[in-house]
């Protein structure tokens, strides 16, 4: 129910960041991030126990704790990243947006790198 209470929110607070956004653009800018963030944390807080769930499912079948780990790590990246470029291009700025973006696919990679890793190491086992 709290999901549908948070989209309400935002529909709620279009309307004054759409007046906003024609005489003042930068405080519809800083009113979005400021809803951006309490949506963002109160998000973060409902999906805790389905973290939990998933961590207890893939314990139950048998996969790495640290790879579960990483794909969520990498989720987090994504959503990051999406929401900054986003906002930067409500500020009127698409360079800084490709420019979040990038950052956001190297963050990825980096994050991945150890999984990468042990796809690397599992192949050469099944070749020497």
């Amino acid at each position: 129910m709290e999901p549908l209470l948070l989209a309400a929110l935002c529909a709620a607070c279009l309307t004054p960041v759409v007046l906003l956004r024609k005489k003042t653009p930068e405080q519809a800018l800083l009113l979005t991030t400021a809803i951006l963030v309490v949506v963002m944390t109160r998000c973060a807080a409902l999906a805790a126990p389905l973290m939990e769930e998933l961590r207890g499912l893939f314990e139950k079948a048998g996969v790495d704790t640290g790879h579960v780990s990483i794909l969520l790590r990498t989720v987090a990246a994504a959503l990051v990243t999406r929401f900054g470029a986003d906002l930067c291009k409500d500020g009127g700025s698409q360079a800084l947006a490709t420019a979040v973006e990038t950052t956001g696919a190297v963050a990825v990679l980096l994050i991945a790198l150890p999984l990468l890793r042990a796809v690397v190491d599992l192949l050469l086992g099944f070749f020497t």
